[in-house]
């Protein structure tokens, strides 16, 4: 690892795809993205400060920007930060005061970096027990303690469900297997039926043109004459079939990928679904 791991509010360590992508490296700064880029009333880009780049392990990892929970938190505009509101110079940015409580007015603009001087300023809006957390990575200390936590989200009605990597890694394997021993018995069958159709095609071609081929016997052309007449028009046939067929693996090789992700991006547009993912991590033992 180049640099350090995540110490304070708005640092970031980067995978090592990202800061190629990105260009960066300890002590640069990133941008997080907008939740909508189009929200007036929306939350300002984050800028972070980089203090680490992990080491290549050929994973999602490398493309992945690391924070803290407080952070994503700050990202998703869960918490903000801004001037003290108590001094004298932030006078012009009250609205009123409710006793203890000051209002401020849409002047005064919150801090869009997390420095030594403003990360006192931060702070959440809410019950930070009913914050958003997406997932939670827990790693044991031994088989007992893993059984015993697996025990607490047993019940039928638990709106959190947990998850061994292992055993769903395995059974999304089994079924990509068993979809793809399908689409090969689906192809074989369809190759076969293709070849019997092909064949079929032929010999009633043959038979339909029994006279033009007693004609062409009768005008003085031999067996082999006739044979390699009917011969040339079926590798003509094949030929372009093969050309056809080439034509079309090559265009889906090549633009497959983008219209694919084009019909998921278009998915992703229509449901609103957010990029952001808030994942605590917890190590044990």
């Amino acid at each position: 690892m180049n640099g350090r791991m995540i110490a304070l509010l708005g640092e970031c360590v980067l995978g090592a795809k990202a800061a190629n992508e990105m260009q960066a490296a300890p002590g640069s700064y990133v941008l997080s993205s907008p939740a909508g880029a189009f929200d007036v009333a929306g939350t300002y880009p984050l800028k972070m400060k980089v203090v680490g780049v992990l080491t290549p392990v050929g994973t999602a990892d490398d493309e992945a920007v690391f924070v803290d929970l407080k952070t994503a938190w700050v990202i998703a505009g869960l918490a903000h930060g801004h001037m003290d509101m108590v001094q004298p110079e932030a006078a012009r940015g009250v609205l009123r005061r409710e006793g203890d409580n000051i209002v401020a007015n849409a002047s005064v603009l919150s801090y869009t970096e997390i420095t030594e001087e403003n990360i006192d300023s931060f702070h959440f809006h809410g019950d930070v027990s009913e914050f958003p957390i997406d997932a939670v990575i827990a790693v044991p200390q031994d088989q007992k303690s893993e059984l015993l936590l697996r025990g607490r989200y047993l019940e039928e009605d638990e709106a959190v469900q947990m998850l061994v990597p292992r055993k769903v890694m395995d059974n999304l394997l089994d079924t990509i297997f068993t979809v793809r021993n399908y689409i090969v018995m689906a192809a074989v069958v369809v190759g076969i039926s293709t070849l019997a159709t092909t064949v079929l095609v032929f010999v009633l071609s043959l038979r339909l043109r029994r006279r033009e081929i007693e004609t062409i016997r009768k005008i003085g052309g031999t067996r082999r004459r006739v044979l390699a007449i009917l011969s040339s028009e079926i590798l003509l046939v094949l030929l372009l079939s093969g050309l056809i067929a080439w034509g079309l693996t090559v265009l889906v090789s090549r633009f497959g990928y983008v219209m694919t992700n084009a019909l998921v991006s278009k998915e992703r547009e229509e449901g609103n679904t957010v990029e952001l993912r808030t994942v605590y991590l917890t190590l044990s033992g």
